[in-house]
């Protein structure tokens, strides 16, 4: 049976005390509820906890500022708005838990006595709906400055929180509370244990009212006998996910890429939850299909190797210049799957993709060109996938063992380490210089220095740049690259083959970290203006706190072992925490260590604070 209004309005009950209530008609709007002159106006459930309870904590820095703008005057009534509302919008998404659960459990979809239960709830409670399109959804959020009601679908929330300048909204379906500034869902103890808890515990014994108490579990402390039977009659189980990959015939770029995307979090989360079934899919040679073989094979805890043949019959299908037993880049077949999923995915779009490749790997370059006569700045945006930096070969790198890195406190326009004055009144000056320049030849390939020189300005050519500002005349410039808008996986490819008057590779070692602070080499970072500033190193700078949203984690490396032609490629990947080493159908435990002295190809990154969705 429905629960009558006054049913419904006793899991309304506030901290306060009071009663909520329901809409009266059934023209009554959210905004009825949400604007009721029985809200409550205090966080807290009584005058005691009040002043009992200090607040120590915040499930956000900003969250922590609207609870503390009682002592600012002008902000007080934002503050009241936002208690006011979180409190009877956890009331309204808990009645109508209660209510849909009624309903639900009243019998069949097409039963008379659940239509008239339902029509009865139409007319209690105004049905939870979008306020732009309408639409009905599990996942609608409320405003929390407002009480606007808006879709995630449909990404009005988003949209909303973005133009009115407004930072909170509750989920309606769960009563987690989002942040706009942080753009993540924030977890808030005080919010959850004095207002959301106590209301969630009351429906709960609600709805178990009248339902038999589950039996309570005891703790089991296994016997000598039990023990000595689980010891010797037990076998291992598979580790899910290290499996290896067939060699097809010179088919190594390929496994390498594949066991990258294999240990992707985020393509393993959504290939895993049947995001994409190739059993309901009726698209011919679809990429999205074999990814999700590939992860139910990967995933289904065999041993023995696998072989992604119907992958590889897909891809000569639809990538014809990848056809064929010859040796691949790695690179460019990374590059060419991912357009490749990205055109077979359902939701795939030319402009604001939200296919699962963009979602993933998509980031936003901006290159600013500065005119040095007038100063005028014109930006450009491009797209990206991955980002592909240049290495120092090691004559070049010898070069310029003498001359100061960008920002290094040694020197400044190519003056030396060491001064003739400081070389006399050092006698160890020699072997001081031949230290210092040994050092800085092993770090001139880091990854870090290969980042300062992709975003470090660099000088037009004097017929390279039309200043419109100038009268579309050619005018010296200085361009500069940074990341607009990152990527929540960050792939780089080192580039290892030169293709001039005859094909080589560098074999210098590339030193590259763990974990990767991303904030310097972002457009945020720089002076607001776009134009050029010659800052001191990226990596002697110290990022604002507030930043650590742009670090990224390790959590993939492909490897190029022997000629260019005739080469090999092999692979690190981290699985719950650790890792592993993949040579085709060969797979052994590895260490950090193994890792990090690998000469890398190609590295993969991942945020480790993720963005979900509402970017």
């Amino acid at each position: 049976m429905i629960p009558q209004a006054d049913s419904i309005a006793m899991t309304l009950v506030n901290t306060n005390g009071h009663s909520n209530g329901t809409a009266e008609a059934h023209s009554a709007s959210v905004y009825d509820i949400l604007n009721s002159p029985d809200n409550p106006t205090s966080f807290y459930s009584t005058d005691e906890q009040r002043q009992n309870f200090k607040i120590a904590s915040a499930g956000c820095k900003h969250l922590f500022d609207m609870k503390h703008q009682h002592s600012i005057p002008s902000n007080a009534s934002d503050r009241d708005t936002f208690r006011q509302t979180f409190i009877t919008a956890v009331d309204y998404g808990i009645a109508w838990k209660i209510a849909m659960s009624e309903v639900r459990s009243s019998g069949k979809t097409d039963d008379p006595v659940r239509s008239k239960k339902r029509k009865k709830l139409n007319e209690q409670l105004p049905v939870p709906h979008c306020t732009s399109c309408q639409l009905l959804s599990n996942r609608l959020h409320i405003c929390l400055h407002c009480n606007y009601l808006g879709c995630r679908s449909q990404r009005h929330i988003q949209q909303h929180l973005k133009k009115e300048n407004h930072t909170f909204a509750m989920d309606f379906s769960n009563q987690m509370i989002y942040c706009s500034l942080c753009s993540d869902y924030i977890y808030d103890k005080e919010l959850y244990d004095l207002i959301t808890k106590p209301k969630l515990l009351r429906m709960y014994k609600y709805l178990r009212r009248g339902k038999k108490s589950q039996p309570q579990f005891i703790d089991w402390i296994p016997s000598d006998s039990e023990q000595t039977l689980i010891t010797t009659q037990s076998s291992l189980l598979p580790c899910r996910g290290i499996r290896g990959l067939t060699n097809m015939g010179n088919t190594c770029f390929m496994n390498v890429i594949l066991q990258s995307m294999a240990h992707n979090p985020l393509l393993r989360a959504h290939f895993l939850s049947d995001r994409h079934n190739y059993k309901s899919c009726k698209r011919k040679y679809c990429m999205c299909c074999e990814m999700d073989k590939l992860f139910e094979q990967l995933y289904s805890g065999e041993r023995s190797p696998y072989g992604p043949c119907t992958f590889l019959q897909s891809m000569w299908l639809s990538l014809k210049e990848l056809a064929g037993y010859a040796q691949q880049d790695a690179h460019e077949f990374f590059i060419s799957a991912l357009n490749q999923i990205h055109a077979d995915s359902k939701d795939h779009s030319m402009d604001d993709c939200h296919c699962v490749v963009h979602q993933t790997f998509a980031g936003l370059l901006q290159s600013n060109v500065t005119c040095l006569k007038c100063g005028n700045v014109s930006s450009a945006y491009d797209p990206m996938l991955d980002i592909s930096l240049d290495l120092l070969p090691p004559e070049k790198k010898k070069k310029q063992i003498t001359q100061p890195l960008p920002g290094d406190n040694a020197g400044k326009l190519g003056n030396p380490l060491l001064t003739s004055k400081d070389k006399q009144e050092s006698p160890n000056s020699d072997q001081h210089q031949s230290f210092f320049a040994a050092r800085r030849a092993r770090e001139a390939n880091s990854l870090t220095d290969c980042l300062d020189r992709y975003t470090k300005p660099e000088k037009l050519g004097e017929n390279q740049y039309s200043c419109g500002n100038c009268g579309h005349t050619f005018q010296a410039a200085v361009k500069q690259l940074s990341v607009k808008r990152l990527p929540q996986v960050l792939s780089f490819q080192l580039k290892r083959f030169e293709h001039g008057k005859s094909a080589t590779k560098i074999e210098t070692k590339i030193k590259f970290p763990i974990d990767l602070d991303m904030t310097p080499y972002t457009t945020e970072y720089g002076d607001g203006s776009g134009k050029h500033s010659d800052k001191k190193s990226h990596r002697s700078s110290n990022p604002p706190a507030y930043n650590n949203i742009n670090v990224y984690t390790l959590f993939a490396v492909v490897n190029h072992q022997g000629k260019m032609d005739t080469g090999h490629y092999t692979m690190f990947a981290k699985h719950r925490g650790q890792w592993f080493k993949f040579d085709d159908h060969h797979v052994t435990m590895s260490y950090q260590k193994d890792v990090l002295d690998s000469k890398a190809y190609m590295c993969f990154y991942i945020k480790k604070s993720l963005d979900y969705g509402f970017g």
